[in-house]
């Protein structure tokens, strides 16, 4: 079914890979900056669970290593069989061999290709399930200022690039290595002047790309950065595009595109540019070496001291050879840019989980006790200060106030997603720190204005509240809520599809799919932040008389800047400042208090 993020958030504990450490730990742990080898051992965790496919992976690179090898030396025979000794059954002999290798390199290919395809998909999928599944649990208080965009590049994008590290950043550099010293050695073998002339260019190659490699990391992260940036910008557009029209603000916006393209460009261009750099470096090295390495071949040629074949494959090995060391320089640059890709997934699963209890909560009654309750955000003061009040079991509580005096962050600690600083809140005597996060957003019920409706069936988005509901429980929920009429005038009924965010509904029919939800959870506690603030009158009318059949037995906390919705409450507490400013009955409230009065502009 479906799921949500509830925030991340940088903090003291963690838990990765169902490892726990303490906040001295993670202070040092959210600092490091990862490495190759750190990388390597990351990525570890992951390819344990895969080691065979591995394993066999890199044994089939390898012998395809081992046939690039073999096939030049088999090529340099036929000629010499062919032109200087006349051997025509040597050669047929050596051919077919010849022959069976390249088939059985090509049957190599495809099932290497294979395994490629099937540790893509699998070893990709298993990243992005602990990205997710770690974005599901975190704390709330990170999404205050995370990027979007990086938040879905980490998600999407950077899993991908986990695995061309370890294929190309670690098989095809290892192998290539290994490739490179063995073509080598076989040139010393020859003739240990062009061995040594081959093992200077390699040298000089790593001289090169050492050189090229710290900047090419740092602008790597300047680019990551950038197009984070970017994405969490459009993100942005998109989702606001009707505001953008009606305010006249599509020239300001083409503009700021134009902008924030120029800049990813720009970062592109320049790491682009650093990177030809450094392969032109290399490749002008590897010209000037293999120039060098035909004149000396040529001079023992001339002199009758090696064969046509062996001088074929001089040629062939050190073609080999600077194509090997150009691809290890490639693949040490390329390697820098997707550390600092892992470098993101792995401060992101370090990031602090919500902190919950053990203990079950179980709500026979629904009172609560809001107990000294402080809380503040981190490095900025505090936002509530000393908060005490009691709701009693059934009863209905407004808590009002100016736009930023705390009344949904109150919400938010009811339901777990912030933890006070100081004091707590306790449901039934149960204090909810000792609780269970999924025990109390069980028994607690929770409606925004900003309803969540997904892209599916009018039954899909309704099961977000039970999701063992039968259908006769979902009709009598939609019946209560108001949704009858307007469910029975469809022509699919209540498997209507409604479209993303609900662009199929109004503001009042996704606000009574909220209560057919609260019909469903059925729990005993339940919050209403602003739920009826964009609504107008009439419609407001309307969900009232829903609300009032929907809290029948239950207690309720409603949030709310509409004197209408306020009305319907036994009680009203007056937030000021982050403090309990005034507390009484909203009608004597309404005749009384002048603070009341001026809330709603009396």
């Amino acid at each position: 079914m479906y799921a949500f993020a509830e925030g991340i958030c940088k903090g003291r504990e963690i838990a990765v890979f169902g490892y726990a450490t303490d906040s001295a730990e993670t202070g040092e742990t959210m600092k490091k900056k990862l490495h190759y080898f750190d990388a390597i051992r990351f990525l570890a965790r992951y390819m344990k669970a895969y080691k065979k496919n591995f394993i066999m992976f890199y044994a089939g690179w390898l012998t395809d290593s081992v046939l690039a090898i073999v096939m030049p030396v088999l090529f340099g025979i036929m000629i010499d069989e062919v032109v200087y000794y006349r051997n025509l059954d040597c050669f047929v002999r050596v051919a077919l061999v010849f022959l069976l290798c390249i088939l059985f390199s090509g049957g190599l290919y495809f099932l290497l290709y294979a395994q490629h395809g099937y540790l893509m998909n699998m070893f990709v999928f298993s990243v992005r399930r602990d990205v997710f599944g770690h974005l599901q649990k975190c704390d709330a208080q990170y999404l205050t200022g995370a990027s979007t965009g990086e938040i879905l590049a980490v998600l999407q994008e950077y899993p991908s690039e986990c695995m061309h590290f370890i294929i190309r950043n670690m098989i095809h550099l290892y192998n290539g290595i290994l490739m490179a010293v063995l073509y080598g050695v076989y040139l010393v073998i020859i003739d240990w002047r062009i061995g040594l002339i081959a093992f200077l260019a390699a040298a000089l190659c790593v001289v090169v790309n050492i050189w090229f490699k710290e900047k090419i990391g740092d602008l790597g992260q300047k680019e990551r950065k950038a197009y984070g940036e970017y994405i969490s910008w459009m993100y942005e557009v998109i989702t606001a595009l009707r505001d953008i029209r009606m305010l006249g603000s599509q020239g300001k916006i083409e503009r700021q595109y134009g902008e924030k393209q120029e800049a990813v460009f720009q970062t592109g261009i320049k790491s682009s540019i650093l990177v030809l750099t450094s392969q032109n470096a290399t490749a002008f090295v590897g010209l000037s070496i293999r120039l060098l390495i035909y004149a000396i071949s040529a001079y023992l040629a001339a002199g009758g001291n090696i064969t046509l074949g062996t001088l074929t494959v001089i040629f062939s090995f050190y073609e080999k050879f600077s194509h090997k060391i150009g691809q290890i320089s490639q693949n040490i640059l390329d390697a820098k840019k997707r550390v600092a890709y892992i470098q993101c997934i792995y401060d992101f699963l370090l990031t602090k989980e919500e902190p919950e209890g053990t203990a079950n909560l179980h709500i026979v009654q629904g009172g609560i006790e809001f107990s000294n309750l402080s809380f503040g955000y981190e490095d900025c003061q505090e936002v509530l200060t000393d908060i005490t009040f009691t709701v009693q079991p059934g009863e209905h509580v407004a808590v009002v106030g100016k736009s930023g005096c705390g009344k949904t962050t109150l919400a938010y600690l009811l339901v777990g997603f912030y933890r006070a600083k100081e004091g707590f809140i306790a449901v039934d005597q149960q204090k909810l720190g000792e609780c269970s996060l999924k025990s109390v957003r069980r028994n607690i019920g929770y409606v925004q204005q900003d309803v969540l409706v997904f892209d599916g069936t009018i039954r899909d988005n309704l099961l977000l509240g039970n999701l063992r509901a039968t259908p006769e429980q979902i009709r009598q929920a939609y019946r209560a809520a108001g949704l009858e009429a307007f469910i029975n005038s469809l022509p699919q009924g209540v498997d209507t599809v409604i479209g993303s965010r609900g662009s199929g509904l109004s503001g009042g029919q996704k606000q009574r799919i909220a209560i057919a939800r609260i019909y469903l959870k059925n729990p005993k506690i339940v919050i209403f932040d602003e739920a009826t603030s964009a609504l107008d009158s009439q419609t407001e009318a309307e969900i009232h008389l829903a609300w009032k059949k929907a809290l029948v037995g239950k207690t309720a906390i409603m949030i709310s800047h509409r004197q209408s919705s306020v009305m319907l409450c036994d009680r009203v507490i007056v937030l000021e400042n982050g403090r309990i400013a005034e507390t009484g009955s909203p009608q004597k409230m309404a005749r009384e208090s002048e603070r009341f009065q001026k809330l709603f502009g009396h």
